[in-house]
């Protein structure tokens, strides 16, 4: 019952396949790359170079606003550096001051045409917003062709000519002919929302089928979009089957709550696409969301981007907060969290990533008080009961997180596939505090729901072997794990330990040592390792690797008996104690 990543709500394409990938080696057409190039350094040498260092170490360390103050100090002392000034503007728009990036934008056009493509995408932007299509469309068959521009310009200039009225031109350019069945349903949403905004309803929900269609799973935005013309076309009932398969697949997803109220109120939905900047918006959207995995910074600058042109696009919004939470910007993600939990569709689900980070950030008590407010203002949901086990859990507070889930199990009205994550968190803390019973009877009904998650599979599995209990049906339930991740130390090192107590010592000893190779720094691998060596009489190896195991760092009720071992061996009875 972990929170779904807010991907899993809004992700608007299937990742555009390989091809993508490729093109983000390109993507410094558009954005300045990291490495300094010699004709930077030349630029920037001079007695205010440390500005300049500095800046670059604050980029490095992903502290923009520190970088861009920098920056700004050392182009004080040498205006006349434009590798300095489109860092800058890059740097603006990252961090949302696009006004601020667009007063600096003609002058670096005037002066680097050739590499400036950031600021050509923001006068472009810009020019729309102001309802300016015409200079827009022109400008945008300036830009160069590769890289992102391949993907995002065709969504740009139909929507340019969308403003202009000619919509036949418009779809022309977002039916192109296309053999990544990504990019199709990318444009193809693009295209449902020009034919929806020019009142061609009925051509919008065969666009939207066909986008959908394309789709390997279904995604909110999508969902939303069309069962919001659904709706606003009178077609109450198709709305609702669409909003409910989306609730089916995805059982505890609060955010179609407020889309349920609304429709028992009969009151209709406001149009997504009400002007040109907020289509322009919604293609902004959809490619931050295709690349946001192998190109966050880029991600970053379209998401900001897409609320410059919808300033209250909380959609885009929430893809923002997530991006920068992925990153490790906690503080800056959940200020746009706060900023989205008042009022918001997306509320409930905003609390929940904001709670998460602050235990991240060290704030776990705050955190904890969070959710229990939250637990008691619903009292039929369980998914801030399951995180404030998830966060206790973590920080090995076993009794309270099982008390935590506990109390969600009690709210479950029917346990079906979905509630096997919560009997596999309660079986857990129920097994670190020895109440072994419990334990089983939970991770077994987990099981019975799940059978054959392989990480499920992994730890009954290890857990009976621990205890010499159903060692053959571990062995089985866990060589069914490793065919699933057979690249998994973790899984591997449960495989070794289960054929150790089998008494099968040298093929235990092949498995743990490819589990060592996957997983060379974790101490609990190296310490099994090591057991196994001094069965086979290879001692020296066994002392080496339990040394190893203490250099890493074992948890500390390990340290003394692996402290025993390296001075006098390997006990005789070797299955007396946990970890031998």
């Amino acid at each position: 019952m972990a929170i779904n990543k807010l991907t899993d709500f809004f992700n608007l394409t299937p990742k555009l396949s390989i091809v993508i990938v490729a093109s983000s080696l390109l993507i410094t057409l558009i954005f300045p790359g990291s490495v300094l190039s010699k004709s930077e350094l030349q630029n920037s040498i001079g007695s205010k170079f440390g500005n300049y260092l500095a800046g670059r170490q604050a980029q490095f360390d992903s502290n923009s606003r520190v970088a861009i103050r920098y920056y700004l100090s050392a182009l004080e002392k040498a205006p006349n550096n434009m590798f300095l000034l489109r860092r800058v503007i890059t740097l603006l728009v990252s961090e949302g001051r696009i006004e601020e990036a667009l007063h600096k934008t003609n002058r670096l056009l005037k002066s680097s045409i050739d590499r400036s493509n950031i600021s050509r995408l923001i006068l472009v932007l810009y020019n729309i917003k102001n309802q300016k299509f015409t200079l827009a469309f022109d400008d945008l068959n300036k830009f160069p062709k590769g890289g992102l521009n391949d993907y995002l310009l065709p969504m740009l200039k139909a929507w340019s000519l969308a403003g202009e009225k000619k919509h036949v031109a418009a779809l022309r350019i977002i039916d192109q002919e296309s053999f990544n069945q990504g990019l199709e349903a990318l444009y193809g949403l693009q295209g449902a929302l020009i034919s929806e905004f020019t009142k061609n309803n009925k051509d919008a929900i065969n666009r939207h089928i066909s986008s959908m269609e394309l789709r390997k799973s279904m995604n909110f935005r999508a969902t939303i979009l069309l069962g919001n013309l659904y709706e606003r076309l009178n077609k109450t009932q198709k709305a609702k089957t669409l909003y409910d398969e989306y609730k089916r697949l995805r059982p505890e997803t609060t955010i179609l709550d407020t889309t349920y109220s609304r429709l028992k109120l009969g009151k209709k939905p406001d149009q997504a696409v009400k002007t040109i900047a907020d289509g322009v918006a919604e293609a902004l959207l959809s490619l931050s969301s295709a690349i946001q995995n192998q190109s966050p910074f880029q991600a970053i600058i379209y998401s900001r981007l897409a609320i410059f042109m919808r300033p209250s696009f909380t959609t885009a919004k929430l893809l923002l907060a997530e991006i920068l939470e992925d990153n490790e910007n906690l503080k800056e993600a959940n200020d746009i969290f706060h900023n989205i939990s008042n009022g918001s569709r997306y509320s409930w689900v905003a609390r929940l990533r904001i709670a998460k980070n602050l235990d991240r950030l060290g704030e776990t008590d705050k955190a904890i008080r969070e959710l229990q407010i939250m637990s008691m203002e619903k009292k039929r949901r369980i998914d801030a009961l399951v995180e404030m086990g998830n966060i206790l859990q973590r920080h090995k507070r076993y009794q309270a997180s099982i008390n935590a889930y506990e109390q969600a199990k009690k709210r479950l009205k029917n346990i079906n596939g979905q509630s096997w994550s919560l009997y596999f968190s309660l079986g857990i803390s129920y097994e670190r505090i020895g109440k072994w019973p419990l334990a089983e009877k939970n991770l077994l009904q987990a099981l019975k729901l799940r059978p054959n998650h392989p990480s499920l599979l992994n730890y009954l599995g290890y857990s009976w072997v621990e205890q010499g209990l159903q060692l053959d049906r571990a062995q089985e339930m866990i060589q069914r794990a490793v065919k699933q991740r057979p690249r998994d130390g973790y899984i591997i090192d449960s495989l070794g330990w289960a054929l150790y107590r089998l008494g099968k010592i040298k093929e235990a000893a092949k498995q743990l040592e490819r589990a060592v190779l996957l997983r060379p720094e974790d101490p609990t691998i190296n310490d099994h390792l090591g057991d196994i060596y001094w069965l086979l009489g290879r001692k020296n190896e066994a002392k080496f690797q339990w040394n190893r195991a203490l250099i890493l760092e074992p948890e500390k009720d390990q340290i003394p008996l692996i402290k025993k071992k390296i001075k006098v061996g390997l006990p005789k009875d070797k299955n007396k104690q946990r970890g031998i």
